[in-house]
Parts: C-alpha cells; sequence; structure tokens
C-alpha cells in the first residue's frame, strides 16, 4: 500500500505537482491558506449522504435507535452514559457495578467505546445517551472516510480536481462500503468508526516508503495512535496491526533488497511505538489482562465468525443494486450486521484490470493486501450459502495465539473496502495515463461506472423505538440512594428490547445498580457471562407468567434469599411491550419480596423485606 516506486516505474517532474509525492514524516507539504476547504467540503458532502441514509432517525434522534434491533445499541448508549457520568460522579470510566451488580463489568473486556463517549459527551449530556448513540451512527462513516481521502494524500499523485476526485470518491466507497452499511444496520456503533484502517495506511507510508525519516517520533506517533484504538474497540486494534504487519512482509518480499536499510530505522520507530503504547495504554493494557471480572474462557466460537464465501459476489439488501438472483443473500451465514464483505463482480473486474495495467506499485500493493485480508476474513473454513464442505484456511493458525483468537476474522472485511477503495482512487489518478483517449477511455470510464454503482447504499437503514416507561424517564425519589434495582422484565442479550433495562438505567439519572445486563464477564461459576445467570425470582416470574406452575413457599423462601444475595434492595416491574405488567408476575413479586408494592407511574416498585434465612 506504498507508494514506492518499483523497477520500470517513473514520476512526473516536482514541477507539474502542487504537492510532493512523497513527502517525508515531519516535513511539512507547502500549503495554501485555503488547503482545508476541500476536506471541509468533502465532509459536508459526507455528511449529508450519511443523514440521507439515516432519514428515518431524523427528527427523533432522543426516541428511537439506529438499526435493526436495540440489544447492542442500548449496549452502546449505556456505555455513552456511563463514561460522563463516572467521571462527573467520581466513579471509575472503565470498571462499573452497575449492572453486574455485585461483581460489576471490566469496560476493556465490553465494546465500552471510550474514546467515542468521552467525544460524543457534550450530546450524551445535553440530548441524552440515546441521541449521542444515533449521532456516532451517522458521523462514524464521515470520519472513517474523510480519514482515508486524507491518509491518500501521499499516495494520489494527480493535483487540483482530480487528485480530490480520486481521493473524495475513495473515501466515500470506504465510507459507505457494504461493510458499514451492513454494522450500521446491526447497531455496532464500534465498527462504523474504521478510522484506525486509513490511519495506519498513511503511517505505513511514512514508515515503509523510505528510510524512516525521525524514527523515534513516527514510533512514537504510531503509539499514539494504536492507544487511541485501545481505548475505542480492541479487535479493530488487533486487525490494525496484523495488517501493518502484512503490509511490510508483502513490501519486504517485492522488494528484498530494501530490507536490510530499513531495519535500523524500522527497528528504532518499533521500540518507540511499543514503549508509548506500553506506558500511556498501561491501565487499559492492565485491565485486559489482568483487571477484574475479565472473562477466563473463550469469549466465541472462532470457527463460526468467519464469512461466507459466496458475499464477496452476492450483495445484501444493504446494497442499491443487487445483480444476484433473489433469495440468495437468505442463504448467506450469519446475520445482516455481518455480511458486509460484498465487491461485487464489476468492482471485481476493475480491481484486475487496474492491476494489469496501470504502473503503480502503490496500486499492486494495496491489491494484494486486499486479497490477503479477503482470504483471512473467511475464517478457519470454507463456508458456502451456509454450508461448510470442511475446506480449512490459514486463519486457523491464529486461534492458538492467546487474545488474537478472540479476532472475529469476518471484521476483516474492512481491510477489503479499504483496499479496494485505495486501488479505485489510484485508478482516477492514472486514468488519463492508461487511456487517454478514444475507446479505451470509453471503456475504462463505462467499466469505472459500474464498478461505482455497484456499491451504491439501498435505502434499507432501520430504527427501533426506545421506550422508556414514565418513572425511569423521572423517578422522583422513587429510588434511594445505593439502591440495587431487579428488573422485570430481565436483561438479557436479545436482540429484541433484551437489554432494555439497561435504557431505563440510564433514563433514570442511573438512579440505581442492576445485578443484570448485557455484557461480557465472568462470576465465580461461569468463566464467560454475556448476561446474568437466571435467579429464581426470575425463574418464577417466567413460570407464573407462562401459567405453567405455582411455585411452593419453598421455593419462594428460596427467591428471597437469591435477591437478598444479589443486594437487591427493589424490584422494579415494568410494562412489556407496552402491556401493563401481568397480574400473575405482581403477585408472585409480592409473595417473594413480602411488600404490596406501589404503582409509581406506569411501574409496579417493591421493597423486599429486612433479610432473613433464605429457604
Amino acid at each position: 500500500m506504498l507508494d514506492v516506486t518499483g523497477p520500470g516505474e517513473t514520476r512526473r517532474p516536482r514541477h507539474a505537482r502542487d504537492e510532493p509525492d512523497t513527502p517525508e514524516i515531519g516535513i511539512a507539504p507547502v500549503r495554501t491558506r485555503r488547503a482545508w476547504r476541500p476536506y471541509l467540503l468533502l465532509a459536508g458532502l459526507y455528511l449529508v449522504a450519511s443523514l440521507a441514509l439515516q432519514h428515518r432517525a431524523l427528527g427523533s434522534f432522543s426516541s428511537v435507535l439506529i438499526g435493526r434491533v436495540t440489544a447492542d445499541a442500548d449496549m452502546f448508549a449505556w456505555w455513552l452514559n456511563w463514561l460522563p457520568w463516572a467521571v462527573g460522579n467520581g466513579q471509575n470510566p472503565l470498571v462499573s457495578d452497575y449492572i453486574h451488580y455485585p461483581l460489576g463489568v471490566n469496560a476493556l473486556w465490553n465494546t465500552s467505546v471510550p474514546l467515542l463517549a468521552a467525544l460524543l459527551s457534550p450530546v450524551t449530556l445535553t440530548a441524552g445517551a440515546t441521541a449521542a448513540y444515533n449521532t456516532g451512527i451517522v458521523l462514524g462513516p464521515v470520519v472513517s472516510g474523510l480519514a482515508l481521502a486524507c491518509a491518500l494524500r501521499p499516495y494520489v499523485r494527480s493535483a487540483g480536481l482530480r487528485g480530490w476526485t480520486a481521493r473524495g470518491l475513495a473515501g466515500a466507497l470506504y465510507a459507505f462500503s457494504p461493510f458499514h452499511l451492513a454494522h450500521a444496520v446491526a447497531g455496532h456503533l464500534n465498527l462504523v468508526w474504521s478510522v484506525l484502517p486509513p490511519v495506519l495506511l498513511l503511517l505505513a507510508h511514512h514508515l515503509f516508503a523510505r528510510p524512516v525519516a525521525r524514527p523515534w517520533r513516527a514510533g512514537a506517533v504510531t503509539g499514539l495512535v494504536l492507544v487511541a484504538q485501545l481505548v475505542l474497540y480492541t479487535q479493530a486494534l488487533a486487525i490494525g496491526v496484523i495488517f501493518l504487519v502484512v503490509t511490510a512482509v508483502v513490501l519486504a518480499l517485492r522488494w528484498p533488497r530494501r530490507v536490510r536499510p530499513a531495519l535500523p530505522g524500522l527497528t528504532r520507530a518499533a521500540v518507540s511505538c511499543i514503549g508509548v503504547f506500553a506506558v500511556v495504554g498501561a491501565y487499559p493494557l492492565w485491565l485486559i489482562l489482568a483487571g477484574p471480572v475479565r472473562p477466563r474462557s473463550a469469549i466465541r466460537n472462532v470457527d463460526a465468525t468467519g464469512a461466507d464465501l459466496a458475499n464477496i459476489v452476492v450483495p445484501t439488501r444493504m446494497t442499491a443494486v443487487g445483480p444476484a438472483p433473489g433469495g440468495l443473500a437468505d442463504e448467506l451465514t450469519g446475520h445482516i450486521g455481518e455480511q458486509g464483505g460484498y465487491v461485487g463482480i464489476a468492482m471485481l473486474a476493475l480491481v484486475v484490470v487496474a492491476v494489469l495495467v496501470v504502473r503503480s506499485s502503490a496500486l499492486r500493493i494495496a491489491a494484494a493486501v486486499g486479497a490477503i485480508a479477503w482470504v483471512c476474513s473467511l475464517g478457519t473454513g470454507v463456508v458456502l450459502l451456509g454450508e461448510y464442505p470442511g475446506v480449512p484456511l490459514p486463519w486457523e493458525a491464529v486461534t492458538v495465539v492467546p487474545l488474537l483468537s478472540e479476532i472475529e476474522p469476518v471484521r476483516i472485511q474492512v481491510v477489503v473496502a479499504l483496499c479496494v477503495a485505495a486501488v479505485v482512487a489510484l485508478w482516477i489518478d492514472r486514468l488519463p495515463e492508461v487511456a487517454p483517449r478514444g475507446w479505451v477511455r470509453t471503456a475504462a470510464l463505462v467499466l469505472s461506472g459500474f464498478a461505482l454503482v455497484s456499491w451504491l447504499p439501498g435505502d434499507t437503514q432501520e430504527v427501533q423505538p426506545a421506550t422508556v416507561p414514565a418513572l425511569f424517564a423521572d423517578p422522583g425519589d422513587a429510588f434511594r440512594p445505593g439502591d440495587v434495582a431487579e428488573i422485570h422484565p430481565r436483561l438479557t442479550a436479545a436482540w429484541d428490547d433484551g437489554a432494555q433495562g439497561s435504557r431505563w438505567q440510564v433514563a433514570s439519572g442511573m438512579a440505581f445498580k442492576t445485578a443484570g445486563g448485557y455484557f461480557i464477564a465472568s462470576d465465580a461459576e461461569s468463566s464467560l457471562v454475556i448476561e446474568s445467570p437466571w435467579n429464581r425470582y426470575q425463574v418464577g416470574a417466567q413460570w407464573v407468567a407462562d401459567g405453567k406452575n405455582d411455585p411452593s413457599e419453598r421455593y419462594t423462601a428460596q427467591a428471597a434469599g437469591d435477591l437478598r444475595r444479589l443486594g437487591v434492595t427493589v424490584v422494579a416491574v415494568a410494562p412489556d411491550d407496552g402491556e401493563p405488567p401481568d397480574p400473575r408476575v405482581l403477585d408472585w413479586t409480592r409473595r417473594v419480596t413480602g411488600d404490596t408494592g406501589r404503582l409509581t407511574g406506569d411501574v409496579w416498585l417493591f421493597r423486599p423485606a429486612a433479610a432473613g434465612p433464605s429457604g
């Protein structure tokens, strides 16, 4: 992905361009006072496009959640709220016992996005966590696309309109790629902010394009960038570092004679990077490696987290143009949020033609890294339209490496999207050289048009209502300081409103803690916990709601003991799907708590009787 000159390549004279082709790190290119205006224009265009895609949320940013489901959206909104609330109330922003009480959760083992929480805190504090989440979903592609447009500056030769067109189109392709569209509809805030890959692309130019200038500073900057990603999303950090190394290996294989002269500078840069990363990121790293309630076993089955082989040519409904037969996308493995690997026949054809006819080492390196990333994204074995033919793949070797085994290979598709966008930028940049006129130029433009159109987003983004019972929206003095609430309906990881209790907790101003939640943690009995285990109060509530059992007095006493063990001081029985609480659940709660309860707004509150021996 580096604009190094290979054998037979030529560079245009410096005077033919307004900017140097490969600026040294630390040597600022000549800029005019108005150099920032094109970036501002690109940001505005990307923002308009992002708002258009999410038009269903406009006007109701505080009352709907962008995405097809609410669980992940509610979880992200909770964490966006936690950091500013914790800082303002003297709590640790990276550890919390406000969910999974009394054990709590470790933010670095959850998708807590603390960096985004800090950046979006003005929105959170003024308009609420739901609005902050929606703002993040809208802005993520904008910032990611703009980052790529900036990162391509050393690689795109052309000045003026052609250069800006090449970089701007590449930024748009990346920002609204099938990868980002899929993760937006799944509510994956951490993945629509894919800023690290473009930043690493720019850093790779400074680290690898020529002997490293000021290696200590280059390494320190890289270390700071990695720390920033560490407190945004750790899995993306691991993927970024892996493919920075892959890029270096590809370059070394392509130009082996340049390796030895480059080693001293790269070694200094690596030492500086690791040192800065270890010092600045010491506390987050400790939380990952030895922090409290971290999971003690694998979070997921890595063999089931690869991309479907067919997805490269089979689009989902996220893409406006769908050449595949109707219904074929329904056979892809995984859910819609992990089906963002579409490249398409037209775009693949453009990449192949560009590799064959454009004399650019940067373009060919980008294509090679993209191809490696695509193979890695398939995971440990081939999956074709949901079927597993049993063909092993190279990623299986990564699964034996601690921590790296937690990577979901399907999410490496972001590197594929980046490389495709970079190839398109370099193709547009070199187009006058490879197709100067006539039918060749016409054919090249037609192919480019088909490829660009094939990535047009469909108008298929969704929103879900983010309802909050009146009590939680305005709790008044309903909750006491230090309250721990058991909420019914139970907090779970279910996609459809499973984590709505966390939304209610945020809306209450964090007026209580809860033993439930949707998170990644562990406890004494389980090495991995994704949601709090069922207690006997919850089991009994499910029994009576289903009309299956009338719990015995002994079981009732045991349920009361479970609530005491968890430190529960109040039970809140809230409406379910807009329906009033089930009378049978209310009666069961009265038996367990020994309290007749009181209706406060639209929620019943019960205070358990004083602690006594459990049955």
